[in-house]
This record gives structure tokens, sequence and C-alpha cells, in this order.
């Protein structure tokens, strides 16, 4: 019996050899529907005529052949697998592990533990699932897809280090596989480990070259290096292979903002927008576009409607703030950065901004808090300091503004050296 995999990378569609299987499929039900007229007890009709359905992905239809194989035969124990499969497919979990359990018990075997370690991985019970791959792999220790989807499980609880070596035994055992390969690659992102990664998508390409999915994670790779223009071809690749691929619209936006391609980042933003309204990054991306090209305006609507999708984030409320800074408009910045704050008490950037909106208001008492407590989380930035000393000069503090004088220039503002020349004699 094959089991079924966790991919988390798109595989291209051969469609001729889907209409061909999809034809075999249907003929198999019409041929055990005519066993099945003549031998109503046939246990093993019933359960493949559930497996052609299920191929189908008529899995409510499937569901009633296994139900009959299984009062047939109750210690069918592949009928309890597919039927859990079925289960699996209409999300019926619960329904899906209990049948997998049932097959345990007629005689444990690696494709049940296996099958039974997916579920629980679609319903995020990941060490779970961890627990069923070790019974699988301790069944059957040559089986490459259980190593690598346990990988799987260990990434996404941040066990990178055993993510890692489950990949590199499915490797070992099927060096033509190209999913661990993928997986130890978005694995390797996580951690930093560029060049590997690089290495692990560039063997990915290789193998599955009209994978769009791998130029996408290899875009990736390349602009956390800050490759953007090689990201951007990367991108490219993977949206002319899937047109309607927004997450490669989103970052290849992402990419063309960090060359200050900001027409070109709209562009790609507006394509977003086009293809799912409510893919609120396509609204950031596209207002820090707008605020590039300082139509500060505009960015604020974007920022809008991404605040409205995205309402417990605080980049959105800091960046509309941020852009009402540079309109003047310091109430509503002073407005939203604060709401930024409430979000995310150690957003150090929001306290800066707010500082500057509070000054701009004369309310240097404002913006001393806010610079002091943006210095607690970055306590080496000259500017802050200049900008906190100017702030108490502004309020007569003249001891307290010299001290900040003199910190400035120790971390380098050249402003802070003309200050502390002209006003701490």
């Amino acid at each position: 019996m094959k089991k079924l995999a966790i991919l988390l990378f798109f595989t291209p569609l051969f469609v001729k050899a889907q209409i061909a299987d999809s034809v075999k499929y249907a003929g198999s039900v019409k041929y055990y529907t005519k066993i099945i007229a003549d031998k109503p007890g046939d246990a093993e009709a019933y359960y493949k005529r559930g497996s052609a359905k299920s191929k189908l992905k008529s899995y409510q239809e499937a569901i009633k052949d296994f139900d009959k194989a299984i009062s047939l035969n109750p210690k069918y124990q592949d009928a309890f697998i597919d039927r859990g499969r079925a289960k699996d497919n209409l999300e019926d979990y619960k329904g899906a592990i209990a049948d997998y359990s049932a097959a345990i018990l007629i005689k444990p075997t690696a494709i049940a533990y296996y099958e039974r370690a997916v579920t629980k991985a679609h319903m995020d019970d990941h060490k779970a699932a961890i627990l069923d791959f070790d019974k699988s792999i301790a069944l059957d220790p040559n089986d490459e897809d259980a190593y690598n989807e346990r990988g799987v499980e260990k990434k996404i609880l941040e066990d990178y280090k055993g993510a890692m070596a489950d990949y590199a035994r499915a490797i070992a055992i099927n060096p033509t596989g190209p999913n661990p390969y993928y997986n130890r690659g978005i694995a390797e992102n996580i951690t930093k480990n560029y060049t590997a990664a690089m290495a692990d998508f560039n063997k990915v390409a290789t193998l599955t070259p009209e994978d769009p999915d791998v130029y996408y994670s290899r875009g990736n790779t390349k602009r956390y290096t800050k490759n953007y223009q090689a990201a951007i071809d990367d991108y490219t690749t993977a949206i002319k292979l899937s047109p309607d691929f927004i997450n490669a619209y989103n970052n290849r936006s992402v990419a063309k903002y960090n060359l200050k391609d900001y027409a070109g980042a709209i562009a790609d933003a507006d394509k977003i927008i086009a293809l799912d309204p409510k893919y609120a990054d396509g609204y950031y991306n596209r207002g820090l576009a707008q605020d590039g090209l300082a139509n500060y305006n505009d960015a604020i609507e974007d920022y809008t409607k991404y605040i409205t999708l995205t309402p417990k984030e605080a980049d959105g409320y800091f960046k509309r703030g941020t852009s009402k800074l540079n309109l003047d408009d310091d109430n509503g910045a002073v407005e939203d950065l604060n709401k930024a704050i409430v979000i995310d008490k150690e957003y150090a950037d929001a306290y800066y901004n707010l500082a500057l909106a509070k000054k701009s208001l004369g309310d240097y008492k404002g913006a001393i808090e806010g610079y002091t407590k943006y210095i607690a989380l970055e306590p080496k930035d000259g500017d802050a300091f200049n900008n906190r000393g100017n702030a108490k000069r502004l309020l007569g503090d003249t001891t307290g503004a010299c001290a900040d004088f003199r910190k400035g220039v120790e971390y380098g503002n050249t402003q802070a050296v003309g200050n502390l020349a002209k006003y701490c004699k």
C-alpha cells in the first residue's frame, strides 16, 4: 500500500496523465461495480472500488465502500487505512485517527503509524506526530518519506538540528528525491545558513525544474543576502511557471522596493491586490513604495487598508503614523504611534518617531520621555542622545542636555559635537 506524503512545495501538473488516471479509476469503479453485483459478499471488491473512488476524490462514496468492506471483513487492515485517508481528506481527523488506530490494533505496521502521524500533523499535534513517525521508522528504517516528514515536524517545533539530521537521512536513502533537499533549504534559511540553502535549492531546481516553489524559496535566500536583482529573477521565474503565485508577487515587490524601484514594487502590489483584495501585505508593500515616492497621502490610504485587515499588527500604525509625520500631521502621528506602542511595547522606532512628533508639537517633556524609552532599547544611538539633549535644552535643563550631547558625541553624532561646543562651555 502506497503512503501519502506531506508535500511542502508545488507539484507540477501533468494534465494528460491526470486525464488518463481519471479514465482508469472511473473504469475501475465500473468494473468492481459489476463484480459486486455478481458477488455482493466480496469485501475486496468493495475495497478496490472504494480505493478508485478515493483517487477520484469522491471521498464520501469511497467511505461507504470501505464501510461495507470492513463490515464483511472486520480485520481488513487496508480498508481501515484507506478509510482513514478518505476521512483525513474530508478533515474528519478524529475519525481518521480512529481508523489508523484500528489498523494498528490488527497489526502494527509502518504505514499505519505513518498515516496516523500525517493526520496528527494536520491537527497541529506535532509532538504526537513525531512519536508516530518514530514508530513508523522503527518498523521501516529505510523509509525516506518518514524521515522527511518527521523532519518537517521537528522544524515546526524549532528543532532545526533534529530536522536537518532527518533530511540528511532521507537524502542518504534516496539522493534524487527533491523533498528533503527543499525542506532542508527552508530550515537553512530559517537558521541563516544561506550558502547551504542555496546549494539545496539549486539541487531541487535540477531535479524538478518546473516547480515554481523552488525558485520562490531560492529567491528568498537571495533576498535575505541582499542579492535583490537575482532574487527578482527567481521570483519572475516562479511567476512564469505559476501566474497566480501571490507570494512570489509579494516578495518580488519587496525586492523591487529594496532596489528603490518603487514603480515596479507598486505594480506587483497592484497585482497582489487584484488576485486577493484581502491579502494585507499587498497594501503594506504598496504603502512602503508610495512612501518611497513621497506620496504620503496614498501611503496612508494603503496603511489604513492594511490596518483594517490586520488590526493587531503594530507595523501598520507605525508606518501610517510616520507618513502622517511626513505630512506634518503631528497629532495624527502621535495617535498612531501610541497605538503601535500599545501593541508592541518594545517598538523602538515608534518611540523615536513619537518623540519627533511631540517635539514638533512643543511637548518637550513628552519628547524626552519618548527618546528615553527609545534609548533604553537602543542605548548606543547618538542621534537619540543629541535629540533628547536638544529637548532638555529647550526646557532649560542645561546640565541634562550637555550630558546627552556628550553621549551623542561618544556614539558618533556630528551635530552633538556642535551642540556641545555651543551650549556647554
